[in-house]
C-alpha cells in the first residue's frame, strides 16, 4: 500500500558499494564474475551489502589481500601493479627503499620488490647506488643469501626483483619468542657466516649486518638480505664522498666503519655479526645509549660486555668467541668468515653442514614477513606506486558503468543450506573452483521431483544401461580366461636389415 514505507531492495548495490566495486575493477584487482559469486554468498546470510562486507568477502575468497581491500575502501583505484607484478602488500623498508610482496601476473610466482622511493628519483647518485645494490646482489648465488633476479623501471619507478623469503627476520623472531637457545643462535650465526663468506670471496662487503637483515624462513634457513650498503671491491674509492658519512646501523657498526667506511674490509662484517650474536642471546644490542653519538662512542671505547652476565647458560667458549668477533682492533678478530666458520664448528664439536632443525622449530609455521598497518599506510601515501597519472576518483570511460543496473538475475545459485559457500570454494589466488554440475531437468528448483513423468523413463533407461554393463563384464572375463589358458606361442624370428656395399637391401632372420 502507498501508506507503507518502502524497504530497500537487498539485491541492489548502494552507491558506496558500487563505488567500491568500480575502484577494485578499475585497479585490475577483481572481475565482475568474482564479485557476483561473493555477493551470492553474502546474500545467503545477510540482507544489506556494504563496501566493508564486500571487502571482507573478497578477502575471505582470496581475491583481494587485506592491504588491497583497505586501499580500495580508502578510495584508491590504482597503484596496485608494477611492471609485470601485482602488488599484494608491503613487507617492510630496506636500506634503500620500500619492499613489497608481488605476484608475477603470468607465472604466479611470489617475489619481493624493492622500490626506490619517489623522492629519491631526482638524485642521480641515489639511483646509481640503488643499481649498485642490484649489481652486487646479482653476483651472489648462495642458499644463505637472498637472491636478486632483475632490476627494472616501470611507471617512473626503479625496482629490484628479489627472492621472497616466507618467514620473519631475526629481529622480529626474537621480539616475538624471546632470546634464542644457545645452539639455535650458533646455527643462525653460522648460516649467516656461510652467506657472507660467499660474498667476501667475491669482493663484496655487506656493511649493514644486523638482526633485521637476516631472514629466517619457515624451513629454518637463514638468508642475508639488503645489500643496500654493500661495497663492491676491497680497494673501493669514491673520491672521498663517503668518508664523512656513516654507513651501517649504530647498534651494530664496527668502530673503524664509523670513522672511515672506505678503509674497512670483511672484518667489519665479522664485528657486526658478533653484535648480532650477542643480540640473539640477550634480546638487546651490546651497547646502550640515549643518543646515536653515545652508542657510537661505546663501540669505540667501551669494553665488550660478557654475554654470560645475562645468559648464565652460555658456554665460556661462545662468550669468548663473541668477544673476539667484537674486538676493537680488526687484527684481533677472526681474520675471515672462513676462519670464523671453523671456530663455530669447533664450538659445536660436530660438523654443521645441515643443522637447521633447531631454527626450523624456532620459525613459526604462520610466519610471514610483514609490517604494521600504520607503517603500510604512511609509506604508501608518501610513495605512490601508481604507474599512471590522473584523478583516481574520476573513472571516465570505465567499463563498470553497467554496475548502476547491477543485474542480480545473473548471479550464480545461492548455496543450499549446509553447503559450502562461493567464498569457501575460492582457491588461494581467488580463482573459483569448478562450478557444480547443472541441475537435472527433471527436478524443480526446490529439489522435488517434477510431475511430468520423466522419472519413470529415467528408471527404464537406467535398467537398460545396467544390463548392457553386465553383458560387457561377462565378455571381458571370458576373454581373460581364454588368454591365460591357451599355450604360449613360440617366439617368432626377428628380422634384421642390412645394406650391402653396392646399396642392395638385405634382410635376414636373426
Amino acid at each position: 500500500m502507498s501508506g507503507q514505507p518502502s524497504t530497500p531492495n537487498p539485491t541492489l548495490l548502494d552507491d558506496a558499494s558500487r563505488g567500491f566495486v568500480r575502484r577494485a575493477m578499475a585497479g585490475g584487482l577483481v572481475e565482475l564474475d568474482d564479485v557476483k559469486k561473493v555477493v551470492a554468498s553474502l546474500l545467503a546470510d545477510q540482507t544489506t551489502l556494504t563496501p566493508e562486507s564486500l571487502a571482507e568477502g573478497l578477502v575471505a575468497a582470496g581475491i583481494l589481500t587485506d592491504w588491497q581491500s583497505q586501499k580500495v575502501l580508502a578510495g584508491k583505484s590504482k597503484g596496485f601493479y608494477l611492471g609485470s607484478y601485482r602488488l599484494l602488500r608491503p613487507l617492510g623498508r630496506g636500506g634503500m627503499g620500500m619492499v613489497f610482496l608481488g605476484e608475477h601476473q603470468i607465472m604466479k610466482r611470489l617475489m619481493a620488490l624493492k622500490i626506490l622511493p619517489s623522492e629519491q628519483l631526482a638524485d642521480e647518485r641515489r639511483i646509481q647506488r640503488f643499481k649498485d645494490e642490484a649489481r652486487a646482489s646479482a653476483q651472489l648465488d648462495h642458499p644463505n643469501i637472498v637472491r636478486a633476479y632483475d632490476c627494472a623501471e616501470a611507471g617512473g619507478k626503479v625496482y629490484i626483483v628479489m627472492e621472497y623469503v616466507d618467514g620473519a627476520d631475526l629481529q622480529q623472531a626474537v621480539a616475538r619468542d624471546g632470546v634464542m637457545p644457545v645452539a639455535t643462535a650458533i646455527d643462525a650465526v653460522r648460516q649467516a657466516a656461510e652467506g657472507l663468506s660467499h660474498a667476501h670471496a667475491r669482493g663484496i662487503i655487506h656493511r649493514d649486518i644486523k638482526p633485521s637483515n637476516l631472514m629466517l624462513g619457515r624451513d629454518g634457513v637463514v638468508k642475508v638480505s639488503d645489500m643496500g650498503l654493500a661495497r663492491i671491491g676491497f680497494n673501493f674509492d669514491d673520491g672521498g664522498k663517503s668518508s664523512k658519512r656513516l654507513t651501517g646501523t649504530a647498534d651494530y657498526v664496527a668502530p673503524e666503519q664509523a670513522i672511515d667506511s672506505r678503509s674497512i674490509d670483511s672484518r667489519a662484517d665479522i664485528y657486526s655479526l658478533g653484535c648480532t650474536f650477542y643480540f640473539l642471546l640477550t634480546g638487546r644490542p651490546p651497547f646502550s645509549g640515549s643518543s646515536l653519538q653515545q652508542r657510537l662512542a661505546k663501540h669505540q671505547t667501551a669494553p665488550v660486555p660478557d654475554v654470560r652476565s645475562v645468559r648464565d647458560d652460555c658456554p665460556a667458549a661462545v662468550a669468548d668467541l663473541i668477544k673476539r668477533m667484537m674486538a676493537k682492533r680488526p687484527s684481533d678478530r677472526p681474520p675471515s668468515m672462513s676462519d670464523l666458520l671453523v671456530q663455530l664448528k669447533q664450538i659445536r664439536g660436530v660438523p654443521m653442514t645441515d643443522q637447521t632443525g633447531s631454527l626450523r622449530s624456532f620459525a613459526h609455521p604462520d610466519d610471514t614477513t610483514s609490517m604494521a598497518v600504520s607503517g603500510q599506510q604512511t609509506v604508501f601515501e608518501e610513495s605512490s606506486i601508481s604507474s599512471s597519472g590522473g584523478d583516481e576518483s574520476g573513472l571516465s570511460g570505465d567499463p563498470t558503468e553497467s554496475l548502476d543496473g547491477f543485474d542480480f538475475s545473473d548471479l550464480p545459485d545461492l548455496p543450499a543450506p549446509g553447503a559450502a559457500s562461493a567464498v569457501d570454494s575460492m582457491g588461494p589466488l581467488g580463482h573459483a573452483s569448478p562450478p557444480p554440475p547443472p541441475r537435472a531437468a527433471g527436478r524443480t528448483a526446490g529439489g522435488k521431483p517434477a510431475s511430468d513423468g520423466g522419472g519413470n523413463s529415467q528408471q527404464v533407461l537406467l535398467g537398460i544401461g545396467l544390463a548392457f554393463a553386465a553383458l560387457a563384464l561377462v565378455a571381458v572375463l571370458g576373454m581373460m580366461a581364454y588368454t591365460f589358458s591357451r599355450p604360449l606361442e613360440q617366439s617368432r624370428p626377428r628380422l634384421k636389415q642390412f645394406d650391402s656395399k653396392d646399396g642392395t637391401l638385405i634382410i635376414v632372420d636373426e
